[in-house]
């Protein structure tokens, strides 16, 4: 089925039967000067329907300024009813599902990886892997949502879209600070990996690095032709790229296949020479490598990768070296693939992704809340911290009540704070959301319903985010972190008695 289209306005809407058969669908420019020039092509699930009313779900919308009064050719094998439907006027409207408050989700869709996390002119950029055409994974291309306070977030147009090259993975930004690539100083740079192979359009080819840029502040992103960096092995993935000043070049980190990783270095960000490929044990894709201060003043390097496993160690801006086994941040695999903000000075802001299934809701997948990442220096080396980032007590109101009951339309999120009693021997058991939670502190046992997770022995301090279906416990000061998810939306906190912890209840809308 094929169908005509002249572009009148800013987006073109696809509508979308979540779930069903996906089917080519190829966007083509039709004009003169560029004759069937392929601009898009995407995997579209279709509804076989022979009556007149297509059933869908919702729109999914595709940024089209840039073609505006260009004619485009419409290419799928579909019933005549969806190619009706495919619009270029109107307005998407908000959805009006419920969904968390202070933890990010895509408007419709799915998502994965946060990619090209960074700070500029006051505001949090989050892009992030989506899928706008499902609520299942394909068509990889970065989202973007924006913040200002790390907590509430705006989603906003999609700004990589699969191409010749491949789909478009993960990878990072950095501010344009010393105007390399001629581009201006204000200058957002975005690094990611074309994966070249991922989609028919790009068949044969391998895995390379690639640029875009933002001169307009994060909005649209420009790509360039060529990769910064070739293919060193078939599917290396995932740049991760920061300014080192001691030896004053760009590093970047780099996933090559298996559990190797490389560092590579530059001095204008384009050209690219190895110095380093290292194997540590476990890890893979999505690599992460910050420097950390402790409260007393001792320093130390970790690297990241996507399970939450780390490994403290030593980086001359060359080589990465570790005498340490790999150690968790997580209690669970829920959470993945988190990264660290560029253009944050004062502290070390990192987002992961939580691996959150979908629930017959129009999204899937949502994103942690933003961490502050500290280092502890123990008897066996130093441990990573998290705690949440400090806007969220700075938002948060405290309330009366521990015991909390709600259903409806109003939003909001809570923090509860505990702290055990010395003299307290037993276990403690929470019901949260339609959840029976218990903590043993004698065996060190964690219990979420029918989950058991093995978190440590004589836990004291406890600090608990509740919001729509996700719960997220930091443990002890944040030595660990864990994400579960609840079995109910809707508020429902009872708290064991007061002989047992002390608590403290917050609310945050």
């Amino acid at each position: 089925m094929e169908r005509k289209l002249k572009i009148t306005e800013r987006y073109l809407y696809i509508p979308i039967c979540a779930d069903c058969e996906e089917r080519k669908l190829q966007i083509f420019l039709d004009d003169e000067e560029t004759f069937r020039k392929k601009i898009y092509e995407f995997k579209v699930p279709i509804a076989e329907s022979e009556t007149e009313e297509y059933p869908y779900d919702y729109f999914a919308e595709i940024p089209m300024e840039q073609y505006l009064d260009k004619e485009i050719l419409i290419c799928i094998d579909a019933p005549e009813a969806f190619t009706d439907l495919i619009k270029n006027e109107g307005k998407q409207e908000a959805s009006k599902e419920r969904r968390p408050l202070i933890h990010f989700t895509a408007d419709t869709g799915w998502t994965n990886d946060p990619n090209g996390m960074i700070y500029a002119n006051g505001v949090y950029h989050l892009y992030f892997q989506y899928n706008p055409f499902n609520i299942t994974w394909e068509n990889m291309s970065w989202g973007h949502a924006v913040s200002t306070d790390l907590l509430h977030w705006k989603q906003e147009d999609t700004v990589l879209f699969p191409d010749e090259s491949g789909t478009m993975f993960s990878g990072c930004a950095v501010a344009n600070e010393r105007e390399l690539l001629g581009l201006p100083k204000d200058a957002l740079l975005f690094f990611y990996t074309a994966a070249g192979g991922s989609n028919q359009w790009s068949k044969g080819l391998a895995f390379t690095q690639k640029i875009a840029y933002s001169l307009d502040g994060g909005k649209t992103l420009i790509k360039m032709s060529a990769p910064c960096l070739g293919t060193i092995e078939k599917e290396n993935r995932d740049p991760k790229i920061y300014w080192h000043e001691e030896t004053q070049a760009y590093i970047m980190a780099l996933f090559l296949e298996d559990n190797d990783f490389a560092i590579l270095r530059s001095k204008d960000l384009f050209h690219w020479e190895q110095s380093d490929r290292f194997t540590l044990e476990d890890a893979w894709e999505c690599p992460d490598l910050f420097h950390l201060i402790s409260d007393a003043g001792e320093s130390c390097w970790f690297f990241w990768s996507a399970d939450g496993f780390y490994y403290e160690g030593e980086f001359d801006g060359f080589h990465f070296k570790t005498q340490g086994k790999k150690q968790k941040a997580y209690v669970n695999g829920i959470p993945y693939a988190a990264q660290s903000y560029f253009g944050v000075a004062d502290r070390v802001i990192s987002i992961p992704w939580l691996r959150i299934k979908n629930d017959g809701r129009m999204f899937t997948g949502a994103y942690g809340i933003p961490v502050e990442l500290a280092c502890k220096k123990t008897a066996n080396g130093f441990i990573l911290i998290q705690r949440p980032v400090r806007e969220l007590m700075q938002q948060a109101k405290r309330i009366d009540s521990g015991n909390l009951t709600g259903k409806g339309e109003g939003r909001k999120a809570y923090v509860l704070e505990m702290s055990a009693k010395e003299d307290y021997k037993g276990n403690y058991l929470w019901k949260m959301n339609g959840s029976v939670v218990e903590y043993q502190p004698q065996s060190g046992q964690f219990l979420v319903d029918e989950d058991n997770y093995q978190i440590g022995c004589g836990y004291k301090e406890f600090l608990f985010i509740i919001d729509d279906r996700i719960l997220e416990v930091f443990f002890d000061g944040g030595i660990q972190l864990g994400t579960f998810v609840l079995k109910e939306a809707d508020i429902q906190l009872e708290i064991p008695y007061e002989a047992a912890a002390q608590y403290t209840v917050y609310e945050v809308e």
